[in-house]
């Protein structure tokens, strides 16, 4: 019988997670793991979150765990390639990403053959050490811009997350987080979707649809109250 309380703390974590909020859907997965602590769901979600949090190391405990359990899979060496490549493990991630591209699922038609064009550049990038060079220099901007965003220093830390895209041109998180900045600090979001929509012509992630999706939104708003004749009411 399906665990319904390991559910709905998945759905309360994936939900979190989706949102930016890596530390809350954590101490979901946190639960879940004490119900279930080898289940596929816990390992990857826990790893995932992990690895989005920064914490890599930790990461790739989970991530190895579940392939230990579980057998080599696309999502778990494409996991274990970003990993790496987060760490700046050149010849691992190169692996990884070549063993990621050479199944089936990331084959044309594949359940995942969306993946390929960035698990494609990451591998070309891995291949070139001069490349790989850029795509380190690019993680100490995007953590640049971590610091600049929590201490306030928003108009820094946008132009910190835009130089790591142009360091590594396949550093979506960083193209999410300038369109968080320009959304939410800055009030502009035609410049967010922008951003949003590039992160998501590299990834297919939930957490950059989610935001694509707000920033539309504030900007029909936008575009709405500013339509001639148009009065905003009184809120009462």
């Amino acid at each position: 019988m399906p665990d319904l309380i390991a559910a709905l703390h998945e759905r309360f974590g994936l939900n979190a997670l989706v949102q930016g909020e890596h530390e809350k859907a954590l101490r979901w997965f946190r639960r879940m793991e004490a119900r279930e602590p080898d289940s596929i769901r816990v390992l990857r979600n826990i790893g995932v979150c992990l690895l989005a949090a920064g914490d890599a190391s930790g990461a790739r405990g989970y991530l190895l765990r579940e392939e230990a359990l579980y057998g080599p899979s696309f999502l778990r060496h494409s996991a274990l390639a970003d990993l790496a490549y987060a760490l700046g493990e050149r010849e691992e991630a190169a692996a990884r990403y070549r063993s990621a591209l050479a199944d089936p699922e990331a084959a044309p038609g594949g359940r995942y053959h969306e993946s390929r064009p960035l698990l494609e550049a990451r591998a070309r990038i891995c291949a070139d050490p001069a490349a790989f060079g850029s795509s380190r220099a690019a993680a100490g901007r995007f953590d640049a811009g971590q610091e600049a965003a929590k201490a306030g220093r928003q108009a820094e830390a946008l132009a910190l997350f835009e130089e790591a895209a142009e360091l590594d041109p396949t550093h979506w998180p960083a193209l999410n987080n300038a369109g968080g900045i320009a959304l939410n600090a800055l009030g502009d979001p035609e410049r967010a979707l922008a951003f949003f929509e590039r992160a998501l012509s590299l990834a297919h992630s939930p957490q950059a649809a989610h935001n694509a999706d707000l920033a539309r939104k504030a900007l029909a708003a936008r575009l709405a109250a500013a339509k001639p004749g148009k009065r905003a009411k009184a809120v009462r």
